[in-house]
């Protein structure tokens, strides 16, 4: 009977480390704002984007299309380090039409739950 009974605590107790377990992994990445305002050909442009889960520097990456677009994206320097998780696009367009952001990245995990990949795309609209 004790012998059952001490089976029965240790199965428990692997159904709630794993249930857990599992709830605290749910959290999806979420890639704000959802869309960037449009932008002004020649008008200086600001937006800033947010990433809420920490994302690995080396596994970052980002394309702007056109290339010469005249706008750029940087990560947050605080000095200490860059933060891939607070993005700033800024400059001057030099295109009208749509400027197209393309971001894709992996962020850190922990000993219970993996990283996770994210992409997005923005579109920006550039009016003369």
């Amino acid at each position: 009977m004790k012998k059952l009974r001490h089976h029965l605590m240790l199965i428990i107790g692997f159904f709630l480390t794993t249930v857990l377990t599992g709830c605290f992994c749910t959290q999806k990445v979420e890639v704000l704002p959802k869309s960037l305002p449009n932008a002004k050909l020649g008008a200086p442009y600001y937006a800033e984007i947010d990433i809420n889960i920490r994302v690995i520097k080396r596994h970052f990456y980002y394309q702007i299309e056109p290339e010469n677009s005249g706008l750029e994206l940087s990560p947050t320097d605080f000095g200490t380090h860059l933060s891939f998780n607070d993005l700033k696009v800024k400059g001057t367009p030099k295109v009208a039409g749509a400027i197209t952001i393309k971001l894709s990245g992996a962020t850190y995990g922990t000993m219970s739950c993996p990283g996770k990949d994210f992409k997005k795309v923005y579109t920006i609209k550039v009016e003369e």
